[in-house]
């Protein structure tokens, strides 16, 4: 796990829990055998909705029991040096949700982050976040919030941190498609209705993928995810070449070699689907 945080790598790091169980978690001494965690900044408990949170049961599943999540918060806050934080989903009752956000606040949770859909609403474009019931949990804690929802471009984070409060923003399916988010740059699929606006760039989602790979080269994950990456990272491009995303498919065994000739293949069929900045973020974009 972490080799990189293993042998003193990385700094300011987020290490992230999904669910230890109680008993994992009944004393400071079980999580501090792992030696990593002195080279963590935070400790990082999820609320996954996904389908394997809930066979396992964890994740937004704890919902169901909150004594056992107030627990595990307790558990690992007085435990632990280094803060912990939390992720939450919003319940379908906004008292649910803020009572929720305090109770994880006297646990000893030191940072919150709230994604403004309830555990069943897991289809991020068919329905919205709610950003009202992010702002009634900022106003109810004292400790700082996060923000997820609804952020498919930089300036849906501007938009967000001001009608929520939040001191900050997170996202997770538009950044597999586009790294570069936070950097200013959107996809083609936000440009409609703000072509005056937005300057197609140099960057485009194939040198995000390179530079994916290199560092999957320097620090290994399954191919499993690798594979996944690339889908996202390239899709635009593979619907409008195809049979390049049927090869894909068809290798059993990846290699580096093989995703970095998609690259070059996807190159060599004129392919190129650029990313695009705003002017008011041309001046803060990302450089590879």
């Amino acid at each position: 796990m972490a080799p990189g945080l293993k042998h003193g790598q990385t700094v300011g790091r987020v290490l992230q829990l999904m669910y230890l169980g109680p008993h994992a978690c009944n004393t400071s001494g079980y999580m501090l055998k792992f030696t990593i965690i002195q080279q963590v900044a935070v400790v990082h408990s999820n609320r996954c909705p996904q389908r394997i949170a809930k066979r396992g049961y964890y994740g937004a599943f704890l919902m169901d029991n909150l004594p056992l999540v107030k627990s595990l918060v307790e558990k690992l806050a007085n435990g632990l040096n280094v803060p912990v934080s939390c992720k939450i989903r919003i319940f379908p009752d906004l008292q649910d949700t803020i009572n929720y956000a305090k109770m994880l606040e006297e646990a000893g949770c030191a940072l919150l982050a709230v994604h403004g859909r309830t555990r069943d609403e897991k289809d991020g474009k068919k329905f919205r976040a709610d950003w009202k019931a992010i702002k009634a949990v900022r106003e109810a804690v004292r400790i700082p919030v996060l923000a997820n929802g609804n952020i498919r471009h930089i300036e849906d984070v501007w938009q967000c941190m001001e009608e929520t409060g939040a001191e900050g923003v997170l996202s997770a399916e538009p950044l597999l498609e586009n790294p570069a988010l936070f950097a200013g740059y959107r996809t083609s699929e936000w440009v409609l209705g703000h072509e005056e606006i937005c300057k197609a760039e140099e960057l485009d989602q194939a040198q995000l993928l390179v530079e994916y790979l290199n560092f999957c080269e320097k620090h290994p994950v399954p191919w499993r995810m690798i594979r996944s990456h690339v889908h996202k990272l390239l899709g635009d491009w593979f619907r409008i070449h195809p049979h390049v995303r049927e090869d894909l498919n068809k290798q059993s065994k990846l290699t580096f070699e093989f995703l970095y000739g998609i690259v070059d293949r996807l190159r060599e069929l004129n392919a190129r689907i650029p990313l695009f900045v705003t002017d008011d973020n041309r001046n803060n974009t990302y450089v590879a």
